[in-house]
């Protein structure tokens, strides 16, 4: 062999090794990567979680909520009472006229409409409440979930 050839392998040998010796050291500090990463990631939700911010948005999120669901509780009885009082107002209903009709199919339309999001309020706070990282944020004076019915909410 020349010597161009034994300086070519020779360099050749050499880019193999390093090239080698840099996949093991990867492949052997490859865990002290990962517990790395873990640690920062930890470290990034913690602190976003514990953020003023977060932590203001988050308890005025369950009292919104909970007002929320507590106002539609109000409309669902409200509008009830206002069927109650056409049915006792009119009598029976194939003895109503269109336009009676008409007011009766609107209200229950509405207490359909508030009843979904009375649902809909309670299916969202008993979620957060159910997250940890939410459910820091929540004042002790709340239910710790909301119930389905809405004749049972306090």
């Amino acid at each position: 062999m020349s010597e161009a050839g034994k300086v070519w392998a020779w360099i050749v040998g050499v880019l193999l090794v390093l090239g080698v010796g840099v996949f093991l050291g990867k492949l052997v500090l490859f865990p002290s990567h990962v517990a790395n990463k873990a640690v920062d990631t930890a470290y990034g939700v913690t602190d976003k979680t514990l953020n003023a911010d977060n932590a203001l948005t988050n308890y005025e999120k369950f009292k919104d909520l909970y007002n929320g669901a507590k106002a539609q509780v109000m409309n669902i009885q409200n509008t009830k009472k206002s069927m109650a009082d056409l049915k006792a107002t009119y009598g029976v209903p194939t003895t109503w006229t269109k336009d009676v009709r008409d007011q009766q199919a609107f209200l229950q339309q509405n207490l359909d409409g508030y009843m979904m999001q009375y649902q809909s309020l309670v299916k969202e706070y008993n979620a957060d409440s159910s997250k940890l990282n939410r459910n820091l944020f929540k004042d002790k004076n709340l239910p710790a979930e909301l119930p389905l019915d809405y004749t049972q909410l306090q």
